[in-house]
């Protein structure tokens, strides 16, 4: 073990002790704008594709994977515009 993992000293759960990563992630469990809009946009598209199955309705269900799409690409921008999780070469 490094210095740095001398305060995680051995225990029931990790008899080895524990190994911590040169680069811990981010603490905001991924509640970022990005991942919050991705979310909402694909459970509504997915409500949608729901409901217009059992309805048979074409233009429900392509209504539906639209919004999921849209959500996905929406997430992805504001990812890249920097709502999301930092990359992790930005961490270092």
């Amino acid at each position: 073990m490094s210095a740095k993992d001398a305060a995680n000293a051995p225990s029931i759960l990790a008899p080895q002790g524990v190994e911590l990563p040169d680069n811990a992630p981010p603490h905001n469990h991924g509640h970022t704008t990005a991942a919050w809009f991705l979310t909402i946009f694909g459970m509504v598209g997915s409500i949608l594709i729901g409901v217009g199955m059992p309805l048979e309705s074409t233009a429900l269900i392509i209504v539906g994977v639209a919004v999921v799409v849209i959500g996905a690409v929406g997430g992805l921008v504001l990812s890249l515009a920097g709502k999301g999780q930092p990359h992790a070469a930005l961490r270092r």
